[in-house]
């Protein structure tokens, strides 16, 4: 068939084995058919379906894709390789979900059940500090009017590491705030300015002996050299024109 299917169910029936077989519900099912290059849209309620919608997708074979399903008071957002797809009304309430089912002619590497709303300006400490070894994953849509946006690693009062983009400009600058001020930006980058209005992104930062790794959806985007001690590191500060969807350390 070339297709492959995510369904969010309130049960674990969800194919018919006997013709008479009762189905639990099915309140999304995504179904992305590479033949037809379209994704369709619908759900099943009692046995009643509801009115599909489709898009159309540019994947072939081989190709990797990220699929990804916000819950809200009322739809589920779906965002498809870091872009809205589309928002499906609820026909019964998500607290009826109790599965995921995923079928078809796709090679899964990773499925992840997460996620909460963030207030942004997003302030937390970080226990142990932030020495060499450890990660920060952060995971956001950038918003429709965006301007920019900055990540902070403090040391008590100074700034070890700000990370700010600056979307309007395409521009990524890096830098340290000390009791001596702001110090020299940095602003080259390993490829293309990555972050779009209206897409979704993951930021990943790996703190190294002598520097910060970082990269976004898994490309290498800048290093930058500790200006301070890592080991120093105590608070993050997230703040901008994001919705924060997702904040680990590790």
């Amino acid at each position: 068939r070339n297709e492959f299917i995510i369904s969010l169910t309130s049960g674990p029936e969800v194919e018919k084995t006997e013709e008479n077989d009762s189905l639990d519900n099915r309140l999304l099912i995504i179904r992305a058919n590479n033949t037809r290059k379209k994704i369709f849209l619908n759900a099943c309620i009692n046995g009643e379906w509801g009115k599909e919608g489709s898009v159309k997708h540019k994947w072939s074979p081989g190709d990797e894709f990220d699929i990804r399903i916000r819950c809200h008071d009322t739809y589920f957002e779906i965002f498809v390789d870091h872009k809205l797809l589309a928002n499906f009304a609820y026909y019964v309430p998500i607290s009826n979900i109790t599965h995921i089912y995923i079928n078809g002619d796709a090679e899964l590497y990773t499925v992840s059940w997460e996620g909460k709303y963030y207030q942004v300006p997003y302030g937390a400490d970080i226990p142990g500090n932030f020495y060499p070894g450890r990660k920060l994953y952060v995971s956001a849509l950038v918003k429709k009017q965006a301007k920019h946006f900055t990540i902070d690693f403090h040391c008590g009062c100074d700034v070890a590491f700000r990370f700010n983009a600056r979307i309007a400009e395409k521009r990524l600058i890096r830098n340290t705030r000390s009791s001596d001020g702001w110090g020299k930006e940095e602003k080259d980058l390993e490829i293309q300015f990555p972050f779009k209005k209206k897409h979704t992104f993951d930021l990943l930062f790996y703190c190294e002996e002598n520097q910060f790794i970082c990269y976004v959806d898994d490309c290498l985007i800048n290093s930058y050299a500790h200006r301070m001690s890592p080991r120093d590191i105590d608070k993050l500060c997230i703040d901008g024109d994001i919705e924060l969807q997702g904040v680990h350390l590790k």
